[in-house]
């Protein structure tokens, strides 16, 4: 559920129309189900048996998780690589295939090295998992990229732009929805046909399902190619073959001097603030992403089947904000860091909410935490996404939604690594999982209205003036 799975754009095509089809839409936005997928299995289902299941440190497997998210530094390449090589004419569509095939096979050993690394505390299996989980987010920063930028072609100068995009972003939930809900039915069919039905709550039958999962878990992995095959295939014939001669112009681009850009970037102090309040954001949002089913495993003893429908209810509540707020905003003349602040504010309370459970041991109170974070994701995204276009210079937003994307993806493995290593952190030093997770989630109020504070400093006008001439001398420089 991340912010930057924005489009770049700056990329001129023509059309005899000014809107996309229907059809167009449909086939850009499959893609996302192989992408969504792998998403909702490795984060959702196989990270809680990873900690659970095969008792691996959550810290541990928040620094891998860190690893994939680091690799998001690669996007900015593949796109510029892509850019300049293309294969047979084609600069977007291949690097969407390498990319996703890259992404889906390097996980399936994962369940292999995990459940090695559980048995043998090797070194061995630890660089095994790292290895996987590194390649997995090479792909996933290739496919990103590329996916992007093709929809930013498709879409260039077509009035249905942003409707084009929001389309493709709520399907991405619905994708990850769909799979959750999935994954879940299949475990519980296999928990059933174990010997361990819905109904059955004794030690036994939690040990069966445990079980269960762990062995369910390469099947899982093994779909993820197919799924992610079937996903690409409709984009074949989307991109328009560069002719001879524009492939000779792109190989004669520069080479992109990331660094330099970035370093300048960053001297505008309303950059500054903004990139800040994007990671501040981020962190306190996903720092519940890789122990909130960990967290439903420790306190209230759910099993994996259950924990398993944690993302489809947090992404149903993100779908439903972002609907209705894409709606009210169409409709009145609400500030866009206003929309932040409220999905902000909304998230405070789901992790007030997500406290209250923790230390009361109410059900329903976890339930009501989860989906009440989705909606104020959702509301946030909504917010968030509009400044992220608005802080651009016109022609350079692609460049600009790069450092914004990566401000995004880093928070989000850096939070991943940090809530991992709270929770071991603080059981140790408390002995209780209750007051362990209820840390996590009071430091994420704290970043919440941190983000407040900051994103009430930017503004979008006073960017625009102190960066543009030097924005546009950095990004040709690149």
């Amino acid at each position: 559920m991340s912010v930057a799975s924005v489009p770049v754009t700056g990329v001129k095509t023509t059309s005899v129309s000014d809107r996309v089809s229907l059809l167009t839409i449909a086939r850009l936005t499959v893609p996302k189900l192989g992408v969504s997928y792998l998403f909702t299995l490795l984060l959702s289902v196989f990270n809680r048996v990873m900690i659970n299941e095969l008792a691996i440190a959550a810290g541990l497997i928040g620094g891998l998780y860190f690893l994939y998210r680091l690799m998001n530094i690669f996007q900015v390449w593949a796109g510029r690589y892509a850019d300049r090589r293309p294969i047979f004419g084609l600069r977007r569509t291949p690097m969407m295939f390498i990319g996703i095939m890259l992404a889906s096979l390097s996980l399936v050993p994962l369940p292999f090295a995990a459940l090695y690394y559980s048995e043998t505390r090797s070194v061995l299996g630890l660089a095994a998992m790292a290895a996987s989980l590194a390649l997995f987010g090479l792909g996933f920063a290739m496919n990103g990229d590329a996916h992007n930028t093709l929809i930013a072609e498709q879409t260039e100068g077509k009035r249905n732009r942003p409707a084009v995009v929001a389309t493709v972003w709520l399907f991405q939930i619905v994708f990850i929805v769909i799979s959750g809900i999935a994954s879940s039915i299949v475990l519980q069919i296999a928990d059933t046909q174990a010997g361990a039905p819905p109904s059955c709550t004794t030690a036994e039958c939690a040990a069966i399902r445990s079980a269960v999962a762990v062995r369910m878990m390469p099947y899982f992995f093994l779909m993820g190619p197919a799924i992610g095959l079937l996903g690409f295939l409709p984009v074949l014939g989307l991109e328009k073959r560069m002719s001879s001669e524009e492939r000779m112009r792109a190989s004669a681009q520069p080479p992109l001097k990331i660094r330099e850009a970035y370093a300048r970037i960053f001297t505008n102090p309303q950059a500054r603030v903004f990139f800040f309040f994007i990671v501040t954001s981020i962190f306190a949002l996903f720092l519940q992403d890789n122990i909130l089913e960990p967290f439903g495993a420790d306190v209230f003893k759910l099993a994996p089947r259950q924990t398993a429908q944690f993302q489809p209810i947090m992404g149903m509540g993100t779908i439903i904000a972002m609907l209705v707020m894409g709606i009210v905003a169409s409709k009145y003349p609400i500030p866009k860091r206003t929309i932040a602040d409220w999905g902000l504010l909304i998230s405070a309370v789901a992790f007030a909410l997500l406290t209250l459970s923790a230390l009361t041991h109410v059900l329903p109170l976890l339930f009501a935490g989860i989906a009440v974070l989705g909606i104020g994701m959702g509301v946030f995204n909504v917010g968030s996404l509009s400044m992220m276009m608005d802080m651009t210079v016109p022609g350079e937003a692609g460049s600009l939604m790069g450092a914004w994307g990566m401000a995004q993806a880093l928070s989000n493995g850096f939070a991943q690594f940090i809530g991992g290593a709270m929770r071991d952190i603080g059981i140790q030093l408390t002995g209780s999982f209750e007051a362990a997770y209820s840390i996590i989630f009071v430091v994420a109020i704290g970043m919440s209205f941190l983000g407040m504070n900051l994103v009430a400093r930017v503004n979008v006008e006073l960017f625009r003036k102190l960066t543009r001439e030097q924005l546009v001398a950095t990004m040709e420089a690149a």
